[in-house]
């Protein structure tokens, strides 16, 4: 089990079953409550010819990692959490809710129950749909194509963003992070930064109350995941302002989304282009973005190292067999590990990492 890793449907649906097997074998990915949506919303998408919406979205449910991978809560849940003093960690470690703490050999731990996207996607795997999902699916795709981005790029050129005030997306990051730091400058303000993230009415007092008894600190130091959360979100409205990001393609806006759960991952591997050229301003030092198609080919070439192995080999199952990178793999998959997990490429690599939620810190105490 590698790095942690934070990956997107796009890049899921280039995989064939068995290079799905092998990313779910040797990372441990971060599965966003984005894919959950995405998948989902294909049963009201047209499908390829020959194939039944339903079919497709079990042929992604087939892929989906069982193993290792672990759901990652969602984002406007965790800020909220976030702003009322329950600290969310950003150092690369999955929050993770449902969770009940538990005692063992004087030890602290936690245990989870199976999440309800899990027991979706295990329905899906076998074909079976409820007309609740189908319904969801239909409010997502209706919810995602009234998405209005020239609204929003015309909002901001009124704003004063243009190409002209805003030549790259480093400079549209540079200005989200000044918009982050003005909104705790006022209460004015930081109501405002309330309505933005979405904060429920009555919730805002609390939040608002704890800000004032800290003597209304920088969001960044009052709520650091709710600022990555607003920063990114100012960014992608910047970047449309400044045409740097179309404003033609709706789903623009989902693929943005997926940039709130870096904090939450070591790797993050995509295959689309929007992906490509904005998640790496928004990684730490210690993370990295791996394209998805170089990722891809060297699950195929561990694909066939694996499957040129002899029958009594292979029997006695993945776990037996194949718990650490072959010596031949020199690729991408190789350079993850030597950057993020070193140790288990070592001589004596043993599956000793710990578990890469929060652990005692994990929100399974926090939002019970």
């Amino acid at each position: 089990m590698g790095p942690i890793t934070l990956f997107d449907k796009s890049f899921l649906q280039t995989l064939s079953t068995d290079e799905s097997v092998w990313f779910d074998q040797f990372f441990y990915p971060v599965i966003a409550p984005l894919f959950y949506i995405e998948t989902l919303a294909d049963l009201e998408k047209k499908p390829r010819e020959g194939k039944t919406a339903e079919e497709e979205v079990g042929i992604i449910a087939a892929k989906t990692p069982e193993m290792h991978g672990a759901p990652c809560f969602f984002h406007a849940e965790l800020c909220i959490q976030d702003m009322l003093g329950r600290a969310v960690p950003l150092t690369g470690q999955i929050p993770m809710a449902r969770g009940k703490s538990v005692m063992r050999d004087g030890k602290l731990g936690a245990v989870y129950d199976e999440p309800e996207e899990a027991k979706a996607f295990a329905r899906w795997q076998r074909g079976r749909f409820y007309d609740v999902e189908r319904t969801h699916a239909r409010q997502w795709r209706a919810q995602i194509a009234g998405v209005d981005l020239a609204a929003i790029k015309k909002a901001m050129e009124n704003a004063g963003i243009t190409p002209k005030t805003c030549k790259t997306l480093a400079d549209a990051v540079a200005m989200a992070d000044t918009a982050v730091k003005a909104l705790t400058k006022s209460t004015g303000r930081f109501d405002a930064m309330l309505t933005v993230l979405e904060v429920p009415e009555r919730l805002r007092r609390h939040v608002k109350d704890r800000w004032k008894r800290l003597k209304q600190p920088p969001l960044s130091v009052f709520a650091p995941y709710a600022a990555h959360v607003l920063k990114v979100e100012i960014f992608f409205r910047i970047g449309l302002g400044a045409h740097l990001i179309s404003s033609d393609r709706a789903s623009h806006r989902v693929d943005m989304a997926y940039l709130f759960y870096l904090p939450f991952c070591q790797v993050f591997v995509s295959t689309d282009k929007l992906h490509r050229t904005c998640a790496p301003l928004f990684l730490r030092p210690d993370q990295s973005f791996a394209w998805g198609a170089d990722v891809k080919t060297d699950l195929t070439t561990l694909n066939r190292h694996f499957a040129a192995l002899p029958d009594e080999i292979k029997a006695q199952g993945v776990y037996k067999f194949a718990r650490r990178l072959p010596d031949e793999s020199n690729g991408i998959i190789r350079d993850l590990f030597a950057r993020h997990t070193p140790r288990l490429l070592g001589p004596a690599a043993e599956d000793t990492k710990p578990h890469p939620c929060t652990g005692s810190d994990c929100l399974d105490t926090v939002l019970q």
